[in-house]
C-alpha cells in the first residue's frame, strides 16, 4: 500500500532470475512470481515457514544469506525487505549481492527505521516509545545486528561497486492519526504491527542482552501501548528503499 501496490522500485526490466533474501512467509516471492511468470524466483530464509502450494516458477530454500553464497548462476534482480536487525556483516552482504548479479542487474533492499518521528514535535511526548527505541538501538549493537543500519545502506551500496544508486524515503504513520484516509489506514495497519512486534523484540533483546526483568519489560510495554493508541501523538517512521545497479562487465558468480 505504501509503495502504491508495486512490489519493487528499482527500474528492473523483466529479470529472468530473481532472489528474495530473508523471504519469511514467502509472500513477496509468491506475488512476484505470480505477476511475472517468465521469471524464476528463489526465496531463502532460515525458517521453513513458506506455503507448499506456490507458483511453478517459485521455490524456497532454507539458507542463511550471511553465509557464503554458492549459486550456480547469477541473478538479474536481488531483493531484500525488512532485514533491519538481521544483518551482522553489511559489507559482506552487499559484496555478495554484487558478485552474484549479472551485469546491469539490480539489488534492492528496503526496511523501516526502528525509530519514531513527528513534524510537530509531538513524538517527544511518547517517552516510553522513545526509551524503548533507545534501548533497542543499544542492545542490537551489543548483539551484533545493529537496528540503525538502514541509514548507511546507500553509502554501503556505492562502496560495493553499484552505480545508479538511489534512496527513496517514505513516511509511514505509526497510528491512525492522519486525516488522509489512505494514510490513516496505513497507520492503523502499522499500529497493529508495532503492538504485535514490540513484545517480541523487547523480550528478546532487553532480557537476554540488557538483563531486564519481566516486570520492567511489561511496565515499559504498557506505556508503549498507551502511546501508540493515543492519536494526539503524530508519530511516523521512515521506510527506506535503496537500490543500485551492477555496471556492465563480465559475470562475477562462478558456476559450481
Amino acid at each position: 500500500m505504501l509503495l502504491k501496490g508495486e512490489l519493487f522500485q528499482a527500474p528492473i526490466n523483466n529479470p529472468k532470475r530473481v532472489l528474495d533474501l530473508g523471504t519469511g512467509t514467502g509472500l513477496w516471492a509468491i506475488e512476484y512470481a505470480d505477476t511475472n511468470p517468465d521469471s524464476q524466483v528463489i526465496g531463502i530464509d532460515l525458517s521453513a515457514i513458506q506455503p507448499s502450494w506456490v507458483p511453478p516458477n517459485c521455490r524456497f530454500e532454507i539458507d542463511d544469506f550471511e553465509q557464503p553464497w554458492s549459486y550456480s548462476k547469477p541473478f538479474d534482480y536481488i531483493h531484500g525487505r525488512e532485514l533491519e536487525g538481521s544483518i551482522r556483516d553489511h559489507d559482506s552482504l552487499f559484496k555478495q549481492a554484487f558478485d552474484n548479479l549479472n551485469p546491469n542487474g539490480w539489488f534492492e533492499i528496503a526496511s523501516f527505521d526502528v525509530n519514531t518521528y513527528s513534524d510537530d514535535g509531538t513524538h517527544l511526548g511518547a517517552t516510553n516509545l522513545l526509551l524503548s527505541i533507545k534501548h533497542m538501538h543499544e542492545s542490537s549493537r551489543m548483539f551484533g545486528k545493529d537496528m540503525t543500519s538502514s541509514q548507511s545502506w546507500k553509502d554501503r551500496m556505492k562502496k560495493a561497486g553499484f552505480v545508479n544508486v538511489k534512496e527513496d524515503i517514505h513516511k509511514l504513520p505509526q497510528s491512525p492519526w492522519p486525516k488522509d484516509p489512505k494514510l490513516k489506514e496505513l497507520g492503523r495497519y502499522h499500529q497493529l504491527n508495532m503492538l504485535e512486534a514490540m513484545p517480541i523484540y523487547t523480550y528478546a533483546l532487553f532480557s537476554r542482552v540488557l538483563g531486564w526483568t519481566r516486570a520492567e519489560i511489561e511496565g515499559l510495554l504498557a506505556g508503549i501501548r498507551m502511546e501508540l493508541r493515543d492519536t494526539s501523538y503524530h508519530l511516523y517512521t521512515k521506510v527506506r528503499v535503496v537500490y543500485g545497479q551492477k555496471p556492465a562487465g563480465p559475470v562475477s558468480a562462478s558456476a559450481t
